[in-house]
């Protein structure tokens, strides 16, 4: 087959593809952004845009300057302030302890460097990827299904949601490892559907890559290099897939060998820095003069993995926006990544003064409607739907080890599920698209599905635009947040 069938490609897809990643890219660089066509139409701009790199900084009190000494006037926004730091580190080769592997905070630090220590640079690095994941989710479900609806809502759903929103907005690690595994699933589908030993052997080696890449940002990673060995090890079995002597080697190494090297080699810059967690005075790599000290670069890596599961394992600390794994899908506990009511003016129609937060909460409409739409994946499944077994299968994969997790949790630990929310979601709308309703008895009378899928996503889009503020730091007044607080449980601050 050619490249754009294996792909699954057409030149409109190209036009969705290009669609949704600009508006993706919009939405995760230039917000928070303001219509100020409605406060004066007269006036322009109609529009205007803070961007991803604005300072949420504001003084105390009037006349006082910024109090932050490590960033002046670039405050953090919730867990910045450790990774930010981090990534700053790295650039700097200043010792530091973070119980997450190294490569999300390298990429991070790529920010940085270009565009120095400021919101903007240790945000920027996230809101590519974040963009990124967009057109990755749209070819991931092309994979899945031959129909362009799919790709099409699945992708859609990604870029209105809340979580992917802030996560791609804000200087954090989560996005890095969700992008990669959703990268290596697409390459992994690919592999299935090769047609020949090069394809096969150029797709699995990109795959194990890619994983590695996901597990070195982040070892809730694991949970996809799971689901891949377990899908290929069954389709090996049934005879869905066959290799060559040569091909299955290269696969073995690729999962095998490939994906711990690549997770390996992403401390490289760790062990070039003295820690002081192992009480060594001298770094085990350095490049000038070069010098490797096998031995020290073994402990380093073994102490930092020891501290990093005590950390996991033993944390009790308390915290307000700690939530049990099974409430995640409700949204029952969103967490506030920032909050401001000081220094931001008034309403100008009301005159009421302003407020400004950042929450960490799910479109409600997307994350409620995956809980109905997991039901109708399930019925799917279990009349031999590969797409559905595969949502089914990654998100649990995703979710239920966190059950198992005796440290605190918080709602954004769902990201490692969320792709597969929006599949399901996505693969019950492409299978209702067709159908006519049938509302029997006492009603007798047909409906098309397809305008309650138009009104579905149009409501999507009417509570993105909702909670608009509440994701992007969007000035807004007291009332107005309240109207947002549906449930005590999102009560933050007030």
């Amino acid at each position: 087959m050619t490249v754009a069938a294996w792909w699954r490609v057409e030149r409109r897809d190209l036009a969705w593809l290009l669609g949704l990643t600009v508006m993706a890219a919009i939405l995760r660089f230039g917000s928070p952004i303001f219509l100020d066509v409605f406060s004066h139409p007269l006036s322009w701009p109609w529009v205007s845009a803070w961007g991803v790199g604005h300072s949420n900084q504001y003084s105390v009190a009037p006349n006082q300057p910024c109090t932050s000494t490590i960033a002046p006037c670039t405050p953090y926004v919730f867990d910045e302030l450790y990774f930010a730091n981090d990534a700053h580190d790295d650039l700097l080769g200043h010792d530091y302890f973070d119980p997450e592997p190294p490569l999300a905070k390298l990429i991070m630090a790529v920010g940085i460097w270009r565009f120095g220590f400021t919101s903007l640079g240790w945000r920027v690095m996230g809101a590519l990827f974040g963009t990124a994941l967009i057109p990755l989710f749209y070819l991931l479900a092309r994979q899945l299904l031959p129909i362009r609806l799919l790709a099409i809502l699945a992708a859609f759903l990604a870029t209105f949601d809340g979580m992917t929103l802030v996560e791609a907005r804000t200087g954090k690690i989560d996005i890095f490892p969700i992008t990669f595994v959703v990268a290596a699933y697409l390459a992994f589908h690919l592999h299935l559907r090769a047609d020949t030993p090069r394809r096969q052997r150029l797709s699995i080696v990109l795959t194990g890559g890619l994983l590695g890449l996901a597990v070195a940002s982040k070892w809730t990673a694991l949970a996809a290099v799971g689901v891949i060995a377990v899908i290929l090890a069954v389709r090996l079995a049934t005879g869905h897939v066959r290799y060559s002597a040569w091909t299955a080697a290269v696969a073995v190494g690729s999962l095998v060998a490939l994906v711990p090297a690549i997770y390996l080699l992403s401390f490289t810059r760790y062990i070039t820095i003295a820690h002081g967690i192992t009480d060594m005075t001298a770094p085990a790599l350095g490049f000038s003069p070069f010098h490797f000290d096998l031995g020290r670069a073994w402990h380093d890596l073994v102490v930092w993995h020891v501290d990093t599961f005590r950390y996991h394992y033993t944390l009790k600390a308390p915290h307000p926006f700690y939530s049990p794994p099974y409430s995640w899908p409700f949204l029952y506990k969103p967490v506030a990544y920032y909050s401001q009511n000081l220094e931001l003016g008034v309403d100008q129609s009301t005159r009421l003064p302003l407020v400004a937060f950042i929450f960490d909460l799910g479109n409600p409409v997307i994350w409620w409607g995956s809980l109905a739409a997991l039901v109708a994946t399930a019925w799917l499944a279990a009349r031999r739907s590969y797409p559905a077994a595969f949502i089914l299968f990654g998100l649990g994969a995703a979710w239920l080890p966190f059950w198992l997790v005796p440290r605190g949790l918080f709602l954004y630990h769902m990201m490692g599920g969320l792709p597969f929310m929006f599949l399901a979601v996505a693969l019950m709308l492409t299978h209702l698209r067709p159908q006519r309703v049938w509302l029997g008895p006492p009603i007798r009378a047909w409906l098309p599905a397809g305008p309650p899928m138009y009104a579905y996503l149009a409501t999507v889009v009417g509570l993105f635009l909702f909670f608009y503020p509440l994701w992007t730091g969007l000035p807004l007044t007291q009332d107005a947040w309240s109207q947002r607080i549906w449930f005590p449980s999102w009560n933050c601050c007030f």
